[in-house]
């Protein structure tokens, strides 16, 4: 009943006299009445006890009730429904995460797999007219969620992504920018976009960042390349628990030229702010033109209510005709 409403709520307001009648007439007495035959006395005749004359007083609350669903059924009792169309000519985008092991490094906090996937889910909620999709990559890369605009579902898959989300280790990165280029190949959006986050140089998979790069310039793909991470050596903490140090080794040319061929841009995000701060420019460089419309339905509920009044009205009248029936 939560979503309950009334079309013409202001008859509602037709209950303050009603409720004053029904008080009128069950407290005070008004309206009652009189005999039908006059009589000196009424132990001139007989009192008798059955169950017409027990009842018999009870009578009037059918009209009341007849009454009272009238009213609900002027009010216009049914249920609404909203909804808004979206008509987006806005933008596709591959997200590629990189989910090496280099990632559980803790110069960013509390390491950069964390930070990158707290920034990302702040992104998601930003772009609601965008499909937007998964790739993660380590030793090779793989398609976690095609371009969607269901972004709850999304942010549930990165919030569950975790290093063992790949088995292979290593830094796949011109695989993971063409298997998110193929995904928006069939694309029809406006513009076209992969967002790749990355800490680490291309040192696996079959396709180098150079050729993956050139793929996406021919399919008008721009690339925005996030460099996570600072250089030199850092600390970290394996899914294990062992903690340790590693020598970031970092392909900062790699990235920004794959940025600059696609007419992209490259960041560079040694904390979490900056991080943070190279998202929401992306966010800012990229928006989509939405154009949103409202739409409002109401489903009317009032002619069962007319019915079941009429149906007891007759009742009424029938029981006072015959069972209720007065002489004279």
């Amino acid at each position: 009943m939560a979503d309950l409403s009334f079309n013409t709520p202001y008859f509602l307001l037709l209950f303050i006299p009603y409720f004053y009648l029904v008080y009128l007439y069950f407290f005070k007495g008004k309206f009652k009445e009189g005999a039908s035959i006059a009589l000196s006395s009424q132990h001139i005749v007989p009192e008798k006890r059955n169950i017409k004359i027990i009842t018999y007083p009870y009578l009037p609350l059918l009209r009341f009730f007849t009454i009272f669903l009238l009213i609900i059924a002027l009010a216009g009792p049914g249920r609404s429904v909203s909804f808004t169309s979206i008509k987006s000519q806005g933008i596709d985008i591959m997200i590629a995460l990189d989910l090496s092991l280099s990632m559980s490094a803790e110069d960013l906090e509390p390491n950069r797999l964390s930070a990158a996937k707290k920034v990302l889910k702040e992104f998601l909620g930003k772009r609601g007219g965008d499909r937007i999709g998964l790739v993660v990559f380590a030793g090779d890369a793989y398609l976690q969620c095609p371009p969607t605009l269901e972004h709850d579902f999304l942010h549930d898959i990165v919030d569950e992504l975790d290093f063992d989300t790949v088995s292979e280790d290593g830094t796949a990165v011109g695989n993971a920018v063409a298997v998110s280029v193929a995904r928006l190949m069939d694309s029809s959006a406006k513009s076209r976009v992969l967002l790749l986050i990355t800490d680490g140089v291309n040192n696996r998979g079959f396709i180098d960042t150079e050729t993956a790069a050139k793929a996406a310039a021919e399919m008008d793909v721009k690339i925005y390349a996030i460099g996570v991470g600072r250089d030199g050596e850092v600390s970290f903490t394996s899914p294990d628990g062992r903690r340790g140090r590693l020598m970031n080794h970092f392909d900062e040319k790699s990235l920004r030229d794959a940025a600059a061929l696609t007419n992209g841009k490259f960041y560079r995000a040694d904390d979490s702010g900056a991080l943070a701060e190279s998202i929401s420019d992306i966010d800012r460089l990229e928006k989509s033109e939405i154009e949103t419309r409202k739409y409002y339905e109401f489903n009317d509920k009032s002619f069962p209510l007319i019915l079941f009044a009429v149906s007891i009205f007759f009742i009424d009248i029938i029981l006072r005709s015959l069972f209720y029936r007065k002489i004279p």
